[in-house]
């Protein structure tokens, strides 16, 4: 995996002339370009055509409405000479074979021709550090666009050369990096626009799928406070800069780079770019940016970085929300970074693709220790890397690179080992780091009444607490305060003590009071990061808590959402033993808090009944572990199990979902696909397996009846999943006789329509249920396993033997032949299907299918009493066939039977049982 390697920036920007979008000016290309194609202006010879044919006509060609299109840009009588096209398909089919944006049109009424988009979609993946932008044929800029193109971008890369060149890691050290220096990959997944389960996981920063962007203008960097999005952002920018080649960004134009927290107040993007990036002395004026971003052929992207603490960003019509929905700006590209739980408006799933940040695994937190902490210093490399990997929590919650980071340096600095059991007691370890960092450091030139301030600042802090609190509890999360405001509210000397340890940061923003004045910008001051704030504000929610031991106002807590601010609450339940109870009491009564109520309840330092009896009400309910929860989530989740276990509390259900759970039989326990285990279930009631991946895997005999050996209080045992294969039946000698004393039940779910239930007494699957309303829906794909072949098959005999409808069977390609006298299908696998009493409709795909073949099927199809429809998709079948050879009882029937061409997509055909014809439909 990469590791941020790459050329450093320069003090001066780069030759610009050298940039990917000047050379693509020239006609070159850079990595990952097409050549640009130059044409005069005149009808196209045949050569001409013929070189741009592959675009049009590929060799597995499918039909696209854009006839007229190609029509006006190319002769007609040129397109049947392309030796991809078939020749089936003469003039009066002209047409483009794969779906297109924008891909031809006619300039200015001559025959230019002009690519402007090469969106051709094809079956293959995307290739890596494949460019935002499909490469196309442009006219050339007026000389002036182009000159205020190259002047935007040297002054903004002086800009991006400062900021990717001042990254402090922590804020309590003062030593600046080169982002190249100190970035390490964290763990990324990603999930394309429209697409609601599947997660991609990607290795590196450049495999960012930006084949998404030429289907979404939006792309979102989600994660949780300290996972690494700002770093990432700074990366992408650094990577731009530099023109690497393995870059996603490699052939934007323009690059706009806004940290959103400090546009509060700005009416427009070219406001913002002008007042935010440009010099006070630059020549370029907003309508000379605007003019740029404008353009459609200059290729731009912006850059969002911290959405979440944007402070317009509940205000109607702010510019950039305007942008993101497409109002403004339509054919720019976004990327933008923002916390999980602040997604803007209008950009779920099905029009932004998503990137989430999963932090840190071992590889990178030792890369890291290695590159940046010890200098490559081996023996001190191992000492830090060993305290993450022989402390399990600390290990999980160093998943978050923010907190890995603080702890490895710390680490360094003390040399000392240090045990964490919760987030609470390791935050706290890491504030402390601020205050004795500078305290050490002052240690020899201070006066002992000095190091009493030290002291002092460090533990009287209600003031701050409040301040935190109040800006948390009004849900505007908006951190940055005037710095006149702040220190008059908090004392000089306590500010400056903060502000020197790197709890509190200065920062320049412009003045929203006053734009217009001669100097335009104003000091604010904000925490070193938002769990900062967080932190602070928990001790005064612990104050608030405490107050009211009986009863809990409405407007306890304001507007501090727990979905958003869940380290307030842990943090206060961790803080503060006597606030736990009525923390998570409140939380009780909240919707969709019942996993935060479990990271609560384990941060809490009580007496043991007071531990038990959290730990028996949360486990009064169902429990879940998704896989994509974090460690530190998963882990405690764990713990509250077992610990209920472990003291007898009966957990109500257990839920695995999207784990990839598997059993170890040797050692008796489930093991999650992030390594972590579940032993010790002799409690748990029921448990529910729920698989959403799509990589197969199955569980044999023993591991199912180990599993129900090992959860010794279980009552029922649900698998929901198309993918995890369990033994299609169980020799009743092998299931022990206690288990068939216990009557457990075990279902099976594989979301057909039918649910399942294992038989103890003779160890074989029965129909428990159907539900309301659906028939059984079976796909046999010829990629599916032998095993997955034969399971579908068994459905299909159970549901027919039940007198269950069977709805739909569809062969994807998995046909191949039918038994002479009509009485099975056998798949390409060797897989064998009978005649099936309640088979309503079959489709078959994709299958070359002869003249003896096509009447065998239709005697299949005869012997199925109750088929009406049987449907050929995209197959090869005879043009004309002998009505007299078709079976009367399918015409006494009026059985319908469709044919859907090769390269003729939703155009449908039926055959007319008398006369033996097709007729379109």
């Amino acid at each position: 995996m990469a590791t941020g390697g790459g050329a450093p920036i320069p003090d001066i920007p780069i030759n610009e002339e050298d940039t990917p979008g000047a050379r693509r000016e020239r006609g070159h290309s850079g990595a990952g370009d097409v050549t640009a194609v130059e044409m005069e202006p005149a009808v196209p010879s045949q050569k001409e055509v013929g070189s741009l044919a592959p675009y049009l006509y590929p060799k597995n060609p499918t039909p696209s409405p854009l006839m007229s299109t190609v029509q006006r840009v190319i002769a007609p009588e040129l397109i049947g000479h392309h030796p991809n096209m078939p020749m089936s398909y003469g003039a009066s089919m002209m047409q483009p074979m794969y779906p297109m944006t924008r891909h031809m049109v006619n300039i200015a009424g001559d025959h230019n021709l002009v690519i402007l988009d090469s969106d051709v979609q094809s079956t293959g993946s995307v290739p890596r550090a494949t460019s935002i932008f499909p490469e196309r044929v442009r006219s050339h800029h007026p000389a002036s666009l182009e000159e205020s193109k190259q002047k935007l971008n040297q002054q903004l890369k002086r800009k991006y050369s400062r900021l990717v060149k001042q990254v402090q890691p922590i804020p309590f050290i003062k030593d600046k990096y080169s982002i190249d220096k100190v970035f390490t990959e964290v763990g990324m997944n990603y999930k394309p626009a429209g697409d609601d389960d599947t997660w991609q996981k990607l290795d590196s920063h450049h495999d960012i799928p930006t084949g998404a962007i030429g289907q979404s203008r939006v792309q979102i960097i989600e994660g949780d406070p300290g996972y690494g999005k700002s770093m990432l952002g700074l990366r992408l920018v650094h990577d731009w800069c530099t023109c690497d080649p393995r870059s996603p960004l490699n052939n934007v134009d323009i690059l706009i780079y806004l940290n959103l927290r400090q546009l509060g107040g700005l009416k427009s993007i070219y406001e913002a770019i002008v007042k935010c990036l440009l010099p006070l002395d630059s020549s370029i004026k907003e309508s000379d940016v605007k003019q740029l971003l404008q353009n459609e052929d200059i290729r731009t992207l912006l850059l969002f970085d911290a959405y979440d603490e944007y402070p317009d960003k509940d205000k109607d019509g702010n510019f950039v929300s305007q942008i993101l929905e497409g109002n403004l700006l339509q054919h720019v590209n976004i990327i933008l970074t923002t916390r999980s739980s602040c997604i803007p408006e209008g950009c779920d799933g099905l029009t932004a693709g998503r990137i989430k940040l999963t932090g840190f695994d071992e590889r990178a937190r030792e890369e890291y220790v290695r590159k940046v902490v010890t200098g490559g210093d081996e023996e001190a490399t191992q000492k830090i890397v060993t305290q993450f990997n022989t402390n399990p929590i600390l290990a999980d919650i160093c998943q978050a690179p923010l907190f890995s980071v603080i702890f490895a340096h710390s680490a360094h600095e003390a040399k000392i080992n240090i045990d964490f059991r919760s987030v609470t007691e390791f935050f706290g370890y890491m504030v402390n780091c601020f205050h004795y960092h500078a305290r050490n450091k002052a240690q020899t030139k201070a006066a002992p009444e000095e190091q009493a301030q030290f002291q002092k600042f460090k533990d009287n802090h209600n003031k701050l607490d409040e301040l935190a609190y109040k800006v948390l509890s009004a849900g505007s999360q908006q951190f940055p305060w005037d710095k006149d405001i702040f220190v008059k509210e908090l004392g000089e000397e306590f500010y400056k003590r903060h502000t020197d340890i790197g709890i509190l940061v200065e920062e320049e923003v412009i003045n929203r009071s006053f734009p217009n004045q001669p100097d335009p910008y104003k000091t604010e001051v904000r925490f070193f990061h938002k769990l900062a704030c967080e932190w602070y504000a928990a001790h005064h929610l612990v104050e608030r808590f405490t107050s009211y031991p009986l009863s809990l106002p409405e407007n306890l807590v304001g507007l501090m959402d727990p979905s958003d601010l869940h380290h307030v609450y842990r943090f206060a339940c961790g803080l503060d033993s006597l606030a736990a109870p009525g923390v998570l009491n409140w939380l009780k009564g909240k919707e969709d808090c019942d996993r935060l109520a479990v990271l609560c309840a384990l941060e809490q330092r009580g007496k043991v009944d007071d531990v038990l009896h959290t730990v028996r009400d949360l486990v009064s309910r169902d429990v879940r572990i998704n896989g994509h929860d974090s460690r530190l989530l998963q882990r405690t989740t764990i713990e509250l199990v077992q610990r209920a276990c472990q003291n007898g509390i009966p957990v109500s259900g257990l839920q695995l979902w999207g784990c990839s759970a598997k059993f170890d039989v040797a050692n008796s326990c489930i093991v999650l696909e992030s390594d972590l285990r579940l032993a010790n279930m002799k409690t748990v009631r029921g448990l529910h397996v729920k698989e959403r991946s799509a990589s197969e895997h199955k569980m044999t005999k023993e591991e199912l009846l180990g599993l129900l050996q090992t959860c010794e209080g279980l009552e029922e045992l649900r698998f929901t999943s198309w993918y995890l294969l369990l033994p299609r039946s169980i020799p009743p000698e092998m299931i022990p006789p206690t288990l068939k004393k216990r009557n457990i039940h075990v279902l099976y779910d594989r979301k057909h329509g039918l649910v399942y239930r294992l038989s103890f007494h003779h160890g074989r699957w029965e129909i428990l249920d159907q539900r309301a309303g659906q028939s059984l829906r079976v796909a046999i794909d010829q990629s599916d396993s032998h095993l997955q072949q034969e399971w579908c098959i068994q459905e299909l005999k159970m549901a027919a033997e039940a007198s269950a409808a069977i709805g739909f069977l569809h062969l994807f390609g998995s046909f191949y032949t039918v038994a002479d006298n009509g009485q099975s299908i056998t798949l390409k696998s060797g897989c064998t299907m009978p005649v099936l009493q309640t088979l309503q409709n079959v489709g078959i795909w994709n299958t070359n299918i002869n003249l003896a073949m096509f009447f065998r099927i239709l005697s299949y199809t005869k012997e199925c009493p109750q088929m009406t429809t049987l449907r050929f998709i995209e197959c090869q079948l005879p043009g004309v066939v002998d009505p007299g050879l078709i079976p009367p009882l399918l015409k006494q029937r009026r059985v319908v039977v469709q044919w859907m061409p090769p390269h003729y997509k939703d155009t449908w055909c039926n055959l007319d049982l008398e006369t033996g014809r097709w007729e379109a439909v």
